[in-house]
């Protein structure tokens, strides 16, 4: 099993990524930007050896969109049983500040 963090300081990591930057002309995906560009994992079968195409380059603000996206689409396919196991840890303790107006 490769190690996720290890593998992201390797000089592998460093190839390819910089091959998907090329590919995607230095811009995000989704909103064409070109400032801080991240390169989100498509798939993780590949990974140590990550092949053209495993990754799509993305800006933070949509890598961190898209991420959510993701992981909410993946818990929502759960059984109910652990929906249940969620929901009583958020009501035990709240996921977010009530008096925030902002959220």
């Amino acid at each position: 099993m490769v190690n996720y963090d290890k593998h992201l300081r390797s000089a592998a990591w460093r190839e390819i990524r910089q091959r998907a930057l090329v590919a995607a002309d230095h811009r995000c995906l989704l909103c064409a930007a070109t400032e801080e560009l991240e390169a989100h994992h498509r798939t993780y079968d590949n990974l140590g050896d990550e092949r053209d195409g495993d990754l799509t380059v993305l800006c933070r603000e949509c890598h961190e969109v898209v991420t959510s996206m993701l992981r909410a689409r993946k818990y929502a396919n759960k059984p109910a049983s652990y929906a249940n196991i969620v929901r009583s840890i958020a009501e035990a303790t709240p996921l977010f500040d009530p008096t925030d107006s902002e959220v």
